[in-house]
């Protein structure tokens, strides 16, 4: 088994499984190897010296306490097992690691996301050691393929996860975008910043509306996964891999926000629009209002009917006119939109964040109830 590091910290008693399809799952460092390799990186990240900084902090702060009222890796992970105290796992693995430094104390309790390399990493190594000089990996070599498999399956889950907050811009839990990252330590501005969300987070235990806060998010991962989980069958694997492919090609390779947006458009006309009739239908009218209808009508029965349609289908009305002058090269009439938007407050961005809202509650109808979802599209 090879590994990521997440975005979560906690001390977890076994690993939760994710995926057997796939063979994916949640865990903490467990042997001695993985525990050096999670504690290389925060050492160097957090506890390089002074001249390392020169340029930007990079989250930086305190590990030994300086003061009991100023944070400090020390002052906080004491709370953070104070808090903890009525945990019977929590207080063992104190009991266990107490003597350790805190920075060993943080890897030991770092949550990584584990996927099958079908032992090619020992392969692999012992090869480097006889031939001396870089090897080249195949898109299919189970190591490559795997870990695209597992960064992909991560923003399908975080999508499904993440609770609604304007603010989600199709990120993902997973620390680095390459499996090999870890094995090269360094100053590392997304970890330090993991460190101080969990550290804040301690505060209140029970605050809940800390997306980083493990134990809150824990239930709605196990369920949304056990969800995709029971939809990776022949029919419907291919589609959910390649929506999962393209959430990691929109948030990690694509900084342009017009093209997001095209591509996060284009995964709603795949999971419920279908070719029109050449001869009976214009074809681009015909799918912007297969669009409108369908994903309003999903997005209305998944909000409860809370939120009122026509605002629903306004919003659909504007993202699809928006990703149709971007698509046609009309940067004039998209230009004319972001002065209006300009003057009212608001930005192209929450073109995006809704248009990742509408495609959470497709994903989930379709995750719920694949049939009406299949019978939507093709109607």
């Amino acid at each position: 088994m090879n590994f990521f590091l997440t975005t979560y910290i906690y001390p977890i008693e076994e690993a939760l499984e994710l995926s057997k399809k796939l063979g994916f799952k949640l865990d903490n460092p467990r042997t001695e190897e993985e525990i050096s390799l999670v504690y290389e990186n925060i050492k160097v990240s957090m506890d390089s010296p002074d001249e390392m900084y020169k340029y930007d902090n990079q989250f930086r702060f305190p590990i030994k306490e300086i003061h009991p009222d100023y944070m400090s890796l020390e002052t906080n992970l004491k709370t953070f097992y104070q808090n903890s105290s009525k945990d019977k796992y929590i207080e063992e693995f104190y009991q266990k690691n107490k003597n350790d430094s805190e920075l060993l104390q943080l890897a030991k309790m770092w949550i990584i996301a584990r996927f099958d390399d079908e032992g090619t990493l020992i392969e692999l190594k012992e090869d480097s050691l006889k031939e001396n000089g870089l090897i080249l990996l195949e898109d299919e070599h189970p190591l490559v393929k795997n870990s695209n498999n597992l960064i992909s399956y991560s923003y399908l889950l975080s999508l499904l996860i993440e609770n609604d907050d304007e603010d989600y811009f199709g990120n993902n839990f997973l620390l680095h975008n390459h499996s090999e990252r870890i094995r090269t330590p360094k100053i590392d501005k997304k970890m330090n910043q993991t460190i101080l969300m969990f550290l804040w987070s301690i505060g209140d235990s029970k605050d809940c509306t800390w997306f980083i806060n493990f134990p809150c998010i824990k239930d709605e991962i196990i369920k949304k996964a056990t969800l995709i989980e029971k939809n990776l069958d022949k029919e419907s694997t291919e589609t959910l891999l390649y929506v999962a492919d393209l959430l990691k090609t929109s948030g990690q390779e694509i900084k342009d926000e017009k093209y997001r947006l095209v591509t996060y458009v284009g995964i709603l006309e795949l999971l419920l629009t279908h070719n029109p009739d050449f001869n009976r239908f214009n074809v681009e009218d015909s799918i912007s209002k297969q669009f409108k209808i369908k994903v309003s009508t999903l997005v209305y029965l998944y909000s409860e009917k809370q939120i009122p349609i026509k605002d629903i289908q306004a919003k659909l009305k504007d993202i699809y006119n928006q990703r149709s002058n971007i698509a046609h090269g009309n940067f004039k009439e998209l230009e004319k939109y972001l002065k209006k938007l300009s003057k009212n407050d608001e930005y192209f961005d929450t073109l995006i964040t809704d248009t990742l809202f509408y495609i959470k509650a497709v994903l989930e109808s379709y995750l719920e109830d694949r049939d009406f979802v299949n019978f939507l599209k093709n109607s």
